[in-house]
């Protein structure tokens, strides 16, 4: 009887948590410690360590536990890591990619990357470590246009149930630094991601999941701070490629912002985003995207934002990558597949200042924006707002603080 009220206990727990998160289940790993160095790892920064990290892997996946990375500096090429698998890299310890670029593996006509896991259940990345993909080398090749094949991303994961990454440093990646497609209950905590503002297509967070937590990150990279892109060509507005996502007490420095698209098909619902803080990014909160690749959003919300610093902090688009010169020279009326549909999004609680441009809302003639409302948004920027092709836009006690008048077409718009 004492053992089923505990029980008891914990689930009531359980469920009060998951009233808050977004996840249902976090990954199950056996205790079973596999460490690197028993099978030929050596951490001194100049021995290529894949063949004995590999086989330490390739040794957890057959009964599961974790794969532990020890104090040291451990040069590594591509990694393939499995299910029931805990990736743990400790403090003091650096799991660093190679760079030399001429010898670096491939498959399929693109580089491999770094860590790579597909089909997997219950997988963990985890310690107070450092993942270095050492990226330069290809960031400077990029824009010298000698590369021939698309760049490694330092993790990827695609088609993974219970995930979660939490406590390790992501650094330079030569291309994205944490790509998860069509996964589902992912919780992402506590994780630093670092790259300079010049470095090329360095996303920090790229996703598209079901049930998913990030809270607590610290994102400063050269594109997107988080990307949330969900192009499987299906508009599936009963069962959304994206639902259920939770984005918390994460801080954005340089970057691109927290996007959503631009490849938006697969549909959204549920996004909520709060108490986060954004300096310094080009952009903040972004939605963009496009006719031909566009999808239904629906229920998206962000509340309890700063934003100072930026010169879009506000910036929701259906003609990524450029609008009209203006409004009036697009007349289309036809809609076509995969035009995008935006409903029902929320901003409530958000300051921006020392800004560039107020507010850019800018739908489509054929698909305007519907039913948007801010509800105590303080805007201080230099230009005003543009507010085109949207069907109702709601202010409810926000101004905007600028020297010039909003510009408004085709829109219905209260309390601005």
């Amino acid at each position: 009887m004492k053992l089923a009220k505990t029980y008891l206990l914990m689930s009531m727990l359980l469920c009060t948590s998951l009233a808050y998160a977004q996840y249902t289940r976090l990954p199950q790993i056996s205790s079973k410690i596999y460490s690197v160095k028993d099978y030929g790892a050596v951490g001194d920064n100049k021995t290529v360590n894949t063949q004995a990290i590999q086989k330490t892997l390739d040794l957890a996946k057959t009964t599961g536990g974790k794969v532990l990375i020890p104090a040291g500096e451990y040069l590594c090429g591509p990694l393939n890591l499995y299910s029931s698998t805990n990736l743990e890299i400790v403090k003091g310890a650096t799991l660093r990619l190679t760079n030399i670029i001429n010898d670096f593996p491939s498959e399929k006509n693109r580089y491999l990357n770094f860590i790579n896991i597909s089909k997997a259940t219950d997988v963990k990345i985890s310690g107070g470590g450092i993942i270095d993909g050492q990226g330069e080398p290809w960031w400077i090749a990029t824009t010298a246009k000698t590369l021939t094949m698309r760049r490694p991303q330092l993790l990827y994961m695609e088609g993974l149930q219970r995930v979660e990454i939490t406590g390790v440093t992501f650094l330079n990646p030569p291309n994205t630094h944490i790509s998860l497609k069509n996964c589902s209950d992912v919780y992402i905590h506590d994780v630093r991601i670092e790259a300079p503002a010049k470095s090329r297509n360095t996303d920090g967070i790229n996703i598209s999941a079901k049930n998913c937590t990030i809270e607590r990150c610290t994102i400063n990279t050269g594109d997107d701070n988080i990307a949330i892109n969900f192009g499987n060509k299906k508009q599936a507005e009963d069962d959304p490629e994206v639902q259920n996502m939770l984005i918390s007490d994460c801080n954005f420095g340089v970057g691109h912002g927290l996007s959503i698209g631009s490849y938006t098909s697969g549909s959204l619902r549920n996004l909520k985003v709060r108490n986060c803080s954004f300096d310094g990014t080009t952009s903040a909160i972004r939605i963009k995207t496009a006719r031909g690749r566009g999808g239904i959003l629906d229920q998206v919300s962000y509340e309890n934002i700063t934003i100072r610093n930026s010169r879009w902090p506000i910036f929701i688009s259906q003609y990524y990558p450029h609008e009209p010169k203006t409004p009036q020279e697009d007349t289309t009326t036809a809609i076509g597949a995969y035009n995008p549909i935006y409903k029902n999004i929320s901003l409530k609680n958000i300051t921006c200042s020392n800004c560039q441009e107020a507010l850019i809302l800018w739908g489509l003639p054929e698909s305007p924006i519907q039913n948007i409302r801010f509800e105590d948004v303080k805007i201080s920027a230099s230009k005003g707002a543009q507010i085109y092709h949207v069907s109702k836009a709601e202010f409810v006690n926000s101004a905007i603080k600028t020297t010039e008048k909003p510009r408004i077409y085709n829109s219905t718009v209260t309390g601005l």
